[in-house]
C-alpha cells in the first residue's frame, strides 16, 4: 500500500509535527526509532511543535545580548531535531519567528527584567500558580526602536544560523508571524493586543517580515558556496532561500479572513503594505477543526488566500471528534475524506496549496488530548479509519455506513450528587470541559443538595463547561440549569458555526439563577454540545461558573421545513413525487411548507421518526389538499395506516394520530396520502412522545 506521501505526490507535499525526546517528554517522536521510521515512511515534511519557537531560542540572557541585540541562541532539542530532519533528507517548516505567546517576557523589558502587575495576595495563597499568568507592567517596557532592533537582530542572527550550520536546503519555509490577529481584542484594526502590538505598533508584522526577507537575501549571498551555489544564479539560491509565511487559526471564518487581508494590505506613511513591497510568499491556514465544520467555507478561504500569495499551506491539521459514541472515528474518517476531496478538487481550480501538515503524529500525544483523538494514527502507531480515508479521498472508494445506534430520548436530570463511593466523573453526566480550564465537583455553592460543578478559573470565553446533546439531534427540547456567576449574564449556547444563545439570565448577585430555554437542535449533524457562556462587565474578564441541576426534556420532533434540511424523502411504487420547500404556502402565512407535487395517487412522501423506534407517539401535522381525505400511516407496521381525517378544501387541515412504534424497526417513517391525485403541502409536524 502506498503511502500518503507517495499517494498525494502530485497534489501537495504531506508535512506531520514532532517534537524531540527530552526529561519527561519520553512519548514525543524523535529519539523513538518506531515513530521515527513511519514519519519518515508517510510524510515528507516535518515542523517541530515546540523547538524553534521564540520561548526556547531567545538569548537574552546569553552572553551576546545587549539592550539593543538580541540574539538567537539555539536549544539542544532543535539541534537534535534540525540534525535528524537533514541526515533524512526531509524538509522542514520553521515554526515560529514572531507570537504572543511562547515567548520570552524578557524580550520586552529594559534590562531585560520582567515587572508584572501583581496578583491579589490572598489569591496567590488559594491559587499560588496564577503567578506565571501575571502581565507585565508597561512601565518595564523598552521604546518602539529597541523593540525593533530586538526584533530585527533575533530574526538575522536565527537566519545566520541555519545558513552558516548547513540548514539552509533543510528549511524550506518559515512561519515569520503567527496568530496575530485576534478580534475579541477590540482593537481598531483587529490586530491581538500583545506586547508586540503594544511597544512596536501595528506595523510590526510589517517589520517582521521586512527583517527575514533581508536577513535571508543576505545570506543566501553570503553562504551559497558552502551549499554549492553560485551567486549569480537566482533560480540557483531559490533553493536555499525559505519561503516566508503568515499564519494563524480560525483563519477560514469570514471575519478574521477580512483581518488578515487587511493586515497583510497595510500601508503607512513610513512604509507599503507586506504584500505590496513582496515580503511575503504564503499564508498559513492552521486547520485545527472539528468533524462538524464547514468543509465549503474552509476552501473558500483557501481560494481567497491565494488569489493573495503564491502559495497556501495547511500547518497544523487536525480534526477533533465531536461524537461521543461508538461512530465517532466513522465521522472523523468521513469529514477527512471530504475535506481532501474538497482540497483536491480546489486545487484543480487554481487554488496554490502546496503543503498539508498534521499537527501531530498519534493521538496519544496530541496538544488535545481528551477524547478529541485528532490525528490520523493510535499510540500504538497503527492507522485509525481517518488515515484509510485520505486513500479512499483519491481512489473513490467507501468507507461504509455508521453503526445503528438506538437513540435515548429519555428526559436527562444531572444534580451531581455523589452517587455511592466512586469518584465522580464528568462523563457519567453527560458533561465535558470546553477549552483547557479545570471543572472540579465542589460543595462551597449550590443549588440543591450538596454538590455542584465549578470552573473557577475561565482565561477565555472557550473555556466552559460543555455537554452532549447528540441524542436529540434533530429533536425539540427545553434546557434549563441553574447558575452561579458574578457575570453581569449567563447563558447557554450552541458549539455551533456562530454559538448561538439558546438561554441567557441576568446574573451578578451571590445566588443561582435559572437560565432556561428552548432549541431545535440542527438535523444535519451527528453530535451536538451545549455550553454554558457569559456576558462580562468588561472586556477580557471571564468569570467563574457553578452549574447545578441541569435537566434536558424532550418536547418533540418540530419540522416547520425553515431549515436546510428536513426529514421528507420521496414515497411511491412506480411513479415518485417531487418534493420542494416553498414559500408560496405556509400555514402561518410567512414561513415554509413542503410541496408534493404528483401526478399519480401513489406518489406520495415519508418522514424520518427514526429516534422513536420503540416509543409510543403522537403525530401532528397540518396539510392543504383539494382531495377529500388525508391519511397517515407508518411503513413497516401492521397497522399501515393510523388516521383518515376529511379535507378543509381550500384550507389547512389539522392531522393527528397515536401509534406505538414496533422495537423491530431498523428505521421508521410515517407517511402522509390521500385519497386523490392533487398536488398537496404539509407543514408544522409534530412528533411527541407519550
Amino acid at each position: 500500500m502506498n503511502s500518503l506521501k507517495e499517494l498525494y505526490s502530485n497534489y501537495f507535499t504531506i508535512g506531520v509535527a514532532c517534537e524531540s525526546i527530552h526529561d519527561n517528554f519520553t512519548n514525543n517522536e524523535i529519539g523513538n526509532p518506531e515513530k521515527e521510521k513511519l514519519i519518515l515512511q508517510e510524510f515528507n515534511s516535518m515542523t517541530f511543535a515546540n523547538e524553534l519557537k521564540p520561548a526556547y531560542n531567545m538569548g537574552w540572557n546569553s552572553a551576546e545580548a545587549t539592550e539593543d541585540y538580541l540574539p538567537f541562541v539555539i536549544n539542544d532539542n532543535a539541534k537534535r531535531m534540525l540534525d535528524f530532519a537533514r541526515d533524512n533528507g526531509m524538509k522542514v517548516r520553521g515554526h515560529v519567528l514572531v507570537w504572543h505567546s511562547q515567548c520570552a517576557n524578557e524580550a520586552f523589558c529594559k534590562g531585560y527584567k520582567p515587572v508584572t502587575v501583581p496578583t491579589d495576595p490572598e489569591i496567590l495563597k488559594v491559587r499560588p500558580f496564577m503567578k506565571r499568568f501575571e502581565k507585565l507592567d508597561p512601565v518595564c517596557f523598552v521604546d518602539r526602536d529597541t523593540m525593533l532592533k530586538r526584533l530585527k537582530s533575533y530574526i538575522g542572527s536565527c537566519m545566520e544560523y541555519m545558513y552558516k550550520n548547513g540548514y539552509a536546503s533543510t528549511i524550506y519555509a518559515w512561519d515569520v508571524v503567527n496568530e496575530a490577529i485576534e478580534l475579541m481584542d477590540k482593537t481598531p484594526t483587529g490586530l491581538r493586543n500583545s506586547y508586540w502590538y503594544q511597544i512596536i505598533g501595528e506595523d510590526f508584522i510589517y517589520w517582521a517580515f521586512k527583517f527575514a526577507k533581508e536577513a535571508i537575501d543576505e545570506y543566501a549571498l553570503k553562504y551559497a558556496p558552502d551549499y554549492g551555489i553560485t551567486t549569480d544564479s537566482h533560480s540557483e539560491l531559490k533553493k536555499i532561500k525559505p519561503l516566508l509565511f503568515y499564519n494563524d487559526y480560525n483563519e477560514f471564518h469570514p471575519d478574521k479572513k477580512e483581518a488578515i487581508i487587511a493586515a497583510l494590505e497595510r500601508r503607512t506613511d513610513e512604509h507599503g503594505s507586506i504584500l505590496g513591497e513582496n515580503l511575503i510568499d504564503g499564508i498559513g491556514m492552521q486547520g485545527h477543526l472539528s468533524d462538524n465544520n464547514n468543509i465549503e467555507e474552509y476552501v473558500k478561504a483557501l481560494k481567497d488566500y491565494s488569489k493573495l500569495v503564491d502559495v497556501v499551506h495547511i500547518t497544523e491539521l487536525d480534526v477533533k471528534c465531536t461524537c461521543l459514541n461508538i461512530n465517532k472515528y466513522y465521522y472523523q474518517a468521513m469529514f477527512y475524506k471530504n475535506l481532501f476531496e474538497a482540497l483536491v478538487k480546489a486545487n484543480s481550480e487554481g487554488a496554490r496549496l502546496k503543503c498539508v501538515t498534521f499537527w501531530g503524529l498519534t493521538d496519544d500525544n496530541s496538544w488535545i488530548r481528551g477524547g478529541a483523538d485528532p490525528l490520523l494514527f493510535n499510540g500504538d502507531l497503527s492507522p485509525k479509519k481517518s488515515y484509510l480515508a485520505l486513500k479512499c479521498a483519491l481512489t473513490g472508494e467507501s468507507l461504509g455506513e455508521p453503526e445503528v445506534i438506538h437513540i435515548n430520548l429519555s428526559d436527562r436530570f444531572a444534580d451531581f450528587e455523589p452517587k455511592g463511593n466512586e469518584p465522580q466523573k464528568l462523563e457519567d453526566y453527560g458533561f465535558k470541559t470546553r477549552g483547557f480550564a479545570h471543572i472540579s465537583f465542589q460543595n462551597k455553592y449550590v443549588h440543591s443538595g450538596t454538590t455542584a460543578i465549578a470552573q473557577e478559573i475561565r482565561f477565555d470565553e472557550w473555556s466552559s463547561i460543555s455537554f452532549d446533546v447528540s441524542d436529540f439531534i434533530g429533536q425539540t427540547i427545553e434546557v434549563s440549569a441553574w447558575v452561579r456567576t458574578p457575570a453581569k449574564k449567563a447563558c447557554i449556547r450552541a458549539d455551533i458555526e456562530g454559538f448561538p444563545v439558546i438561554a441567557e439570565a441576568e446574573c451578578g448577585k451571590e445566588e443561582f439563577v435559572e437560565v432556561k430555554g428552548i432549541y431545535t437542535v440542527p438535523g444535519d449533524t451527528h453530535s451536538m454540545f451545549l455550553y454554558f457562556g457569559t456576558l462580562e462587565e468588561e472586556d477580557g474578564k471571564f468569570s467563574a461558573l457553578y452549574v447545578d441541576d441541569v435537566s434536558i426534556k424532550l418536547i418533540g420532533l418540530v419540522e416547520g421545513f425553515e431549515g436546510k434540511k428536513n426529514i421528507a424523502g420521496v414515497r411511491g411504487v412506480g411513479h415518485l413525487p417531487m418534493l420542494q420547500v416553498t414559500d408560496k404556502e405556509s400555514r402561518d402565512g410567512a414561513g415554509h411548507s413542503l410541496q408534493v407535487t404528483r401526478a399519480e395517487k401513489e406518489a406520495t412522501v415519508k418522514f424520518n421518526i427514526s429516534a422513536y423506534i420503540g416509543q409510543k407517539v403522537t403525530i401532528t401535522a397540518y396539510v392543504k389538499t383539494d382531495d377529500n381525505f388525508i391519511y397517515m400511516g407508518i411503513d413497516g407496521s401492521k397497522e399501515g395506516r393510523i388516521s383518515e381525517t376529511p379535507s378543509n378544501k381550500g384550507g389547512w387541515t389539522f392531522v393527528s394520530a397515536t401509534t406505538q412504534l414496533p422495537e423491530d424497526l431498523q428505521s421508521a417513517e410515517f407517511f402522509i396520502e390521500t385519497d386523490g391525485n392533487s398536488d398537496y403541502y404539509v407543514d408544522d409536524i409534530l412528533v411527541t412522545k407519550c
